[in-house]
């Protein structure tokens, strides 16, 4: 039980480095001929939906922007668990 605590806690953090670190990589090389290919951004998500009550105003959406370095990072990060 407490191998699989530990386990979820590693794939956590390793996932929140790939992100983080597929960032960098990918913002980095996107000025670089040949590997600027790894700073390729994809974008998709909902735009921002209002609902305005005159006392309250609630706004929600969501994008999502991933590079292919992050996509690499991610990828090795699930297959290294």
């Amino acid at each position: 039980m407490k191998k699989d605590g530990i386990r979820t806690l590693l794939l956590i953090i390793l996932l929140v480095l790939a992100v983080v670190l597929g960032q960098i990589i990918g913002t980095s090389c996107a000025g670089i001929k040949n590997v600027s290919w790894l700073g390729a951004t994809a974008k998709f998500g909902l735009s921002p939906v209002e609902l305005d009550l005159s006392v309250v105003k609630f706004t929600l959406g969501m994008l999502v922007s991933i590079n292919v370095a992050q996509a690499i990072l991610l990828l090795a990060a699930i297959l290294a668990i």
